[in-house]
């Protein structure tokens, strides 16, 4: 009972940073004192770990930052998976942008993300669609 109250505690506080970092949004990470760049990194620290707080930052991830960025990951793979199977291995670059998408962006979270000068991106948008060269893939039955 009392590990669940200082947990809650815990949340609580580095609520009131995420909170307050847009307020500090006019200084930069690189010109905050030093106190409050640690504030910034201990609060990118809980939120990569603990359930949550990692919304504060990034809305798409409710458990822990590293948590939902390793979720996305493997879901990509299970969905490049089942896309190269029911394409029959034709469409190789459809697979590619859904592994890239689920391996790039970051991976955790860090103070810059938490003072507001990055936006965090678990899942960012797929790169656009590589131009088909001649001879790559199937053609299309004729009419």
């Amino acid at each position: 009972m009392r590990r669940a109250g200082c947990g809650i505690a815990a949340v609580l506080g580095f609520a009131t940073v995420f909170a307050s970092a847009p307020a500090h949004a006019s200084d930069s990470y690189d010109q905050a004192s030093g106190g409050m760049r640690a504030l910034y990194t201990t609060g990118a620290v809980v939120a990569n770990i603990v359930p949550i707080t990692s919304a504060f930052v990034a809305p798409k991830c409710l458990p822990g930052y590293v948590v939902c960025k390793i979720g996305f990951a493997g879901a990509s793979v299970i969905l490049a998976a089942g896309q190269l199977v029911l394409s029959g291995g034709s469409d190789l670059a459809q697979t590619r942008a859904i592994l890239t998408r689920g391996f790039s962006g970051d991976w955790y979270l860090t103070g810059r993300h938490v003072a507001g000068d990055v936006t965090p991106q678990p899942y960012p948008e797929a790169p656009p669609p590589a131009t088909a060269s001649s001879g790559s893939g199937l053609t299309p039955p004729p009419l």
